[in-house]
């Protein structure tokens, strides 16, 4: 079915958008409400008029801000529905849909699936999870898991069907039918053969490569050096590691870089913070302060920054608000 273009509530708009940072907030589809009133759609709805049934949902992202939606009412409930309702796992009511006419019908003895696929808009899609996945099944595809067909043999042995999938008696039916088409007289091909060479022929290796490759008792340092004519650099000269302070890597020139994040506060005196490891020389230290994200609520030019302390110490500020900073030093 064509996706349906929902109508998104006042509440579930500010749920999933966020104020204070770009794009959207995670929020949880988690029940979808029915109702068989007509009535008109709108985004101040906080309840779904005529509501008679509420179920669980799973769901998933199955295009570009398309959400396919599933959900299964095993009840001996009949009924009809024109219109329904999203509801997330905190029960604000998301997203509404009505039309004049039924959008589908419930048998009484019958168990039935209800499965919508929604347009959204922005980006929208890639933030919203469902809740129970167990019913959820969309068809497969290379890149994504879902109900798939099985192959029988003569389907596998034809070799065309890109839909259908493989059982491991179909495989093996597959393989022999492809031999058989091409084995025979006159057909160049001997399973005792591979490539046209008998085994023996792969295990003259000296041969196949053209020299004597080394062996475990000659494989040393020396002989490792002597083939490339220089010393190659020691993995242990090479050093790194991370701690409640932040992450730390040390080069073989006694070059330190170390990093991580912190909160830069707004005031005069920015308490000193440890680096997770000493440097040596303060003077050839650089320290790099940036935010870690856009300050939309900044009146006084939103700078942050920081100072060397010492050669274990460092402090961050705000010019405006308290803020998250990346902060990254490197020197000896």
């Amino acid at each position: 079915m064509d996706p349906l273009l929902i109508t998104l509530t006042k509440a579930g708009f500010s749920a999933i958008i966020d104020d204070h940072t770009p794009g959207f907030s995670p929020v949880e589809i988690t029940e979808i409400g029915l109702t068989d009133t007509a009535f008109t759609v709108s985004s101040t709805l906080t309840a779904l008029p005529g509501e008679f049934k509420r179920l669980g949902v799973s769901g998933e992202q199955s295009g570009d801000d398309i959400i396919h939606i599933v959900a299964l009412d095993a009840s001996d409930d009949a009924y009809s529905y024109r219109g329904f309702a999203l509801y997330l796992a905190d029960g604000t009511l998301f997203g509404v849909y009505g039309q004049a006419g039924p959008i589908a019908a419930k048998a009484e003895p019958s168990a039935t699936y209800i499965a919508v696929d929604i347009q959204l808009t922005g980006g929208m899609a890639g933030a919203i999870t469902f809740g129970d996945t167990n019913f959820l099944s969309p068809p497969a595809t290379t890149s994504r898991q879902g109900v798939v067909e099985l192959a029988t043999n003569a389907e596998a042995s034809a070799g065309n069907d890109t839909q259908r999938a493989l059982t491991p008696a179909a495989m093996q039916a597959a393989i022999l039918a492809m031999l058989l088409r091409v084995d025979g007289a006159g057909s160049a091909l001997d399973a005792d053969l591979l490539d046209g060479q008998h085994g023996a022929w792969y295990a003259d290796i000296v041969s196949r490569l053209g020299y004597v490759p080394f062996d475990s008792a000659g494989f040393t340092g020396a002989a490792v050096k002597a083939v490339l004519g220089y010393n190659p650099q020691d993995a242990a000269d090479f050093s790194f590691g991370s701690n409640a302070n932040g992450y730390w890597r040390k080069m073989p020139n006694g070059l330190i870089e170390q990093w991580g994040e912190v909160t830069a506060d707004e005031t005069g005196s920015p308490p000193a913070l440890d680096f997770p490891i000493p440097f040596t020389d303060l003077a050839s230290v650089n320290l790099q302060v940036t935010a870690r994200a856009p300050n939309v609520a900044a009146t006084n030019g939103n700078k942050v920054g920081g100072n060397k302390v010492s050669v274990t110490q460092f402090n961050v500020f705000s010019d405006d608000l308290d803020m998250a900073v990346f902060w990254r030093a490197i020197g000896r």
